[in-house]
This record gives structure tokens, C-alpha cells and sequence, in this order.
């Protein structure tokens, strides 16, 4: 088995992801890449496989299924995983994990699925809900997504990157674009040095440009009365 400092390493809680709108595979990208490392005893598949689990701790299903996904073995990543999670191996560790997997495996209602049976008895885990905002969006269902996100800012309006989301989102429908100009100068606010900032200011100029139209630039009183003398 892996030493302790392994061990310790593999208990990451869900955290921020890193994400777009733009493709699946980049909303948890950093998180998927497979990782160099120890591989740890697999069990034996088939009808034996039951009986084995009751004999394995929590801790090494854990890791068991840590090392599944790191191979590829996404699948059974996803069985040890479970059984860990129901053998009562910390729940954060193991829905992190197991949305990663699922995602990495394009079963994304089944990580939707768990995250959203974790999120009924810890609905404030806001990093997870914003994972869970990314996966609507990628698979194209906008409503859903925009629901989560607006979720999150109504209750915990001091993070920057929902703001950023959410106007990206609100940007797409023009008259929605008073409600993303909003939520682009929050985002701008709460990190104006932030990962999105120079794109945020440049949506914001363009939103608010759409919203106010094309505007007259005023002539000086030298200018005008140099243009009627032109006459």
C-alpha cells in the first residue's frame, strides 16, 4: 500500500474547478490528467468480488479506487469508490473522486447523480455546485445551469467566479444583458486582477455599449462654430 504521505495527498476535498463553457473536458482538465504514482493490489473481478469487499477497509477501497481511475479503469474506479463511500470512508473524498471519474468516463448524469446526493444533506458546498453548474452547461442544458449559478450568488454573493459565469451566460440573450453587465462589474469588484478580468472588461464595454446604443460624440462650441464657417 502507499505511505502516508500518498494517503494524505489522496484526501483532496472538493475544491474550486477550473472550468469553461466551452468543452467538458477542460471544466476538470487539470483535475483528470493521470497521475504517475502507485498502483495498489487490484481485487479479483467476478463472483468473488463481493465477498472480498467485506474484507477490505474503507480506506483501501479509497485508494483502490483512486488507482483504478489513475489507470484508466474508469469503471471500476467508479465501483470501489461507491463501496467506500457506503463503507463510510470520508463522503467529500469520495464525491470529489467520483465526479472526476464519471466525467473523465463522459457519464455525466451519473456525476451529476452524485453530487446531487451529496449537495441534499451539504446544499451550501459551493465549489460543488459550481462543478455541477459547469456539467449543465457543457451538456447544453442552459436552464439548469443558470439555476445552480444564480443559487450560488443569491447565497454566497462574495465569490467572484459564479458572477462571472452566470453574466457570461445572461451575455448570450440580449436582453439579458443588463443582468450580465451587473454581474461582470461584480466579478470585476470582488477580483479586479482576477483569472477573467480582462475578458470580463471587455464583454462589460460590449454589453453596455449594446445596452446604450451608439452615442453622439459632442462637438466643442470652436468645433461647431468652425463647421458652420465651412459652410
Amino acid at each position: 500500500m502507499s505511505n502516508g504521505s500518498t494517503r494524505s495527498s489522496e484526501r483532496s476535498p472538493l475544491g474550486p474547478a477550473r472550468t469553461t463553457s466551452k468543452a467538458l473536458g477542460l471544466l476538470l482538465a487539470p483535475c483528470l490528467a493521470v497521475a504517475s504514482g502507485c498502483h495498489h493490489a487490484t481485487l479479483h473481478q467476478g463472483s468473488e468480488l463481493q465477498a472480498e469487499l467485506t474484507t477490505v477497509t474503507a480506506e483501501d477501497l479509497f485508494l483502490l479506487g483512486v488507482s483504478h481511475a489513475r489507470s484508466g479503469d474508469l469503471l471500476r474506479a467508479e465501483q470501489y469508490l461507491t463501496a467506500a463511500r457506503q463503507r463510510g470512508y470520508d463522503e467529500a473524498s469520495a464525491i470529489y473522486w467520483l465526479v472526476r471519474v464519471c466525467v473523465a468516463a463522459s457519464r455525466y448524469q451519473s456525476a451529476l447523480g452524485h453530487a446531487a446526493r451529496y449537495l441534499r444533506d451539504h446544499p451550501t458546498h459551493w465549489p460543488l455546485r459550481l462543478v455541477v453548474a459547469s456539467i449543465y452547461e457543457a451538456i447544453g442544458d442552459l436552464g439548469r445551469a443558470e439555476s445552480e449559478l444564480e443559487h450560488i450568488v443569491r447565497a454566497a454573493p462574495d465569490r467572484a467566479l459564479p458572477h462571472y459565469r452566470l453574466a457570461m451566460l445572461y451575455r448570450t440573450r440580449e436582453d439579458d444583458h443588463g443582468r450580465s453587465k451587473v454581474h461582470l462589474e461584480e466579478y470585476l469588484k470582488l477580483t479586479p486582477r482576477g483569472p477573467h478580468a480582462a475578458e470580463a472588461q471587455s464583454v462589460l464595454n460590449e454589453v453596455s455599449e449594446t445596452k446604450m446604443g451608439p452615442q453622439r460624440v459632442p462637438y466643442s462650441a470652436q468645433a461647431n462654430h468652425a463647421l458652420q464657417g465651412a459652410r
